[in-house]
């Protein structure tokens, strides 16, 4: 026994436990990371600019410009939105620019709820929101004749949003 290094030993062990604490640490960290950071197939698109919007059975070439209201009968946002919904949909009939209403609700729910917030739209739509990768109600649509989106907006938007969506109807 008296050839046995004892403080060779003990330096070993210690070496062997920092790499060992080392190791755990980096995989703790791998896993946390790869856990919060999405990956490719967790990444949900967004509608936006330039995108093509396939609903169906929509004609889109019947009209140069198209307002797409993408709303739920259960959104609270929605809802708080409505008056500014009826003076769109005004100045969309005075520029002869349709107003189509797309909800995940039956067409006979929409109908019910826009009636009784006092919008008026020339059609209505049954759809889910996220096939068109819309991720949240309301979204306003600004859509060509081509059903290429041109503008986006989402959420009740504040009085400066709702200018520049009016705007953006031109004459």
């Amino acid at each position: 026994m008296a050839g046995i290094n004892r403080e060779g030993i003990t330096k070993g062990i210690e070496q062997a436990v920092n790499i060992a604490i080392i190791v755990i640490a980096l995989v703790v960290c791998g896993m946390f990371v790869r856990s919060y950071l999405p990956s490719k197939s967790n990444v949900r698109q967004t509608i936006s600019i330039g995108n093509k919007l396939e609903v169906q059975p929509v004609n889109w070439g019947s009209n140069p410009k198209n307002i797409v209201l993408v709303l739920s009968t259960t959104c609270k946002y929605c809802k708080e939105s409505a008056g500014f919904y009826q003076r769109l949909a005004r100045e969309c009939e005075g520029r002869h620019i349709r107003t189509i209403a797309l909800f995940p609700q039956s067409v006979e729910q929409a109908r019910s709820y826009l009636e009784s917030e006092g919008v008026r739209v020339t059609e209505i739509w049954q759809t889910q929101p996220g096939k068109l990768n819309v991720q949240g109600t309301p979204t306003v649509l600004l859509v060509d004749n081509n059903g290429v989106v041109q503008h986006v907006w989402t959420g009740r938007l504040p009085a400066s949003q709702e200018k520049d969506l009016l705007d953006s109807l031109g004459s």
